[in-house]
This record gives structure tokens, sequence and C-alpha cells, in this order.
């Protein structure tokens, strides 16, 4: 099976008597939709499909992959043109200018949609707790770790201590130790981020409050969240790995720290000098 093409598996799946009628209903949506579907998040394909997220994940073990992740590589490799692999509205025949033009473009789109989607009422909100928080603990992996550090680095400024740990077991350590006073903010564009899911499985588990900052609401991360902040980008296979998705997330940090300096800016003040006072000597 490992050698044979992804197409070819869906399409075994689909005439086989020995298919389950679950795993034809998927294999059919799928080989119908297979573009859709590779812009689509585990929980938005169930939904599509009219089955459960676990069926989903079942289907793409029966068929040679790791899961849904897994699934969505291979197929996109396969599929799509490897030209538009890494942007899809770039080709090999692009000028320097016009890359640039396009990459630009693409990172004001994403940014002017995330604002037009941007919940304003939970941004007030999560502003308010995490003001307020005993403790902070910022979780992610791979990209999702430079927008947790640079929130670190941000809150800081303002006053707010907030803990953004690369090392994973750490991060888990620490997640497991959070109590009803402390906040876990998680940040992962997919939204089906193993380790990330674990650190919130093991903070909710003391009550702690569950941030998501993710793609959309229907990821498995926002399904365990207290509150959702999500974030557009440009549709491209690799979705997490665009730009504009890290663009969009660090516009939603610098949202929520203005509002935290805002809501007391006397002591938001106060931090901001001494914090820059304390690293002057480094600049010139």
């Amino acid at each position: 099976m490992d050698k044979e093409k992804c197409l070819s598996r869906i399409s075994q799946k689909c005439d086989s008597e020995d298919s389950t009628q679950v795993e034809r209903k998927i294999a059919l949506y799928i080989r119908e939709h297979m573009e859709e579907v590779l812009h689509c998040t585990l929980l938005e394909l169930a939904d599509q499909i009219g089955v459960s997220d676990a069926s989903v994940v079942r289907f793409c073990k029966s068929i040679g992959y790791k899961g849904f992740q897994d699934f969505k590589i291979s197929a996109a490799l396969e599929t799509v043109p490897s030209t538009q692999q890494y942007h899809p509205a770039l080709t090999k025949d692009d000028s320097t200018e016009s890359i640039c033009q396009k990459i630009f473009a693409s990172e004001t789109s994403a940014l002017t949609k995330t604002l037009q989607n941007l919940n304003i009422q939970i941004i007030e909100q999560v502003a308010g707790i995490l003001s307020t928080a005993r403790r902070i603990l910022l979780c992610g992996t791979g990209g999702s770790q430079v927008v947790a550090r640079d929130a670190q680095h941000k809150l800081l400024k303002v006053g707010i201590h907030a803990s953004a740990v690369e090392d994973k077991d750490i991060q888990l350590m620490e997640a497991s130790l959070l109590e009803r006073e402390d906040v876990l903010v998680a940040f992962s564009h997919s939204g089906n981020n193993v380790h990330t899911l674990r650190a919130v499985e093991l903070a909710r588990q003391n009550r702690a409050t569950i941030v998501v900052l993710t793609s959309s609401r229907k990821t498995q991360l926002a399904q365990e969240a207290d509150y959702t902040l999500t974030t557009v980008s440009e549709p491209t296979i690799f979705s997490s790995e665009s730009g504009s998705t890290r663009l969009a997330q660090l516009a939603v940090i610098d949202c929520l720290v203005a509002v935290i300096a805002f809501q007391n800016y006397d002591k938001s003040f106060r931090a901001m000098y001494r914090t820059r006072e304390a690293t002057s000597e480094n600049k010139s």
C-alpha cells in the first residue's frame, strides 16, 4: 500500500466491497471535492461529510496514513503542481518584483480579513483575563512557538509576566501545574497539534482558563477553549507555514497587548519605562 498513490487508495475504498458504508461515504466525498478537502480542518471536513471527526481519522489510517494531516500532505503533494505548493499565486516565471507584489498583497489581504472577522468582545474579555491572571502559560510548537515568544516579549513590556518555554516537556509540566486563577494561551493555526492539545487538556484538568488563537472555531483546539480568537490566512496548501498566517497572529497579539496597556495605562506606562530603561545600555 505504501507505494500506491493517494488517489488510488481513495478510489479503492470507493469501489471495494469490504469498505464500510461510512468509509465509502468519506472516500466518495474526498474524491469529488479534493481541492476543498485540502483547505479543510478535520472538524470542518467531518461536518461537511456528515460523519464524526474520529471516523475521518480512522478512514485516513485505513488507507495507510498516520492521521488526517499526514493524509492531507500526501494528497497535496500528489494533486497540487509543485510550483504552487509554496504559494498558489506564485509561478516559477515570476520576476522578483512580481513575487514581492504578490506576497505583500497576500499578507495585506490576510490582515484585512482577520480584522473583519475579529471578535472585539472576546479581545476585550481576554485582555481583562490576562491582566489579572496569577500565571500565564503561552504554548505552541514550531512557527506557533515564535508567536508565543513574541507575545511573552510584548506582555512583559506592559508589566504582564508570562512563560513561553520552547521545550515541549517543560510546556506540559508547566500546564500540569496551572490552577483556577491561571491562564493557558494556546497557539496553533491548524488547531490540531497533538502536543498543544495535550497541554490544554492538562490545564483544563485543573480548571485553568483556556484561550486559543487558531484558524477556525471548527478545530479540535477551539472546541476545548473558553475563549477563541481566529485569524485568516490566504489559502495555501500548507497554510500553517504561510507568512500571512504568522503575520495575522502577530497582529492579534499586538491588539491584545495594546488593549491591556490602555485598560490600566499608568501601570503599563511605568512598566514600559522600566523595561526600556533596563535595556537602554544595549542600544546606541
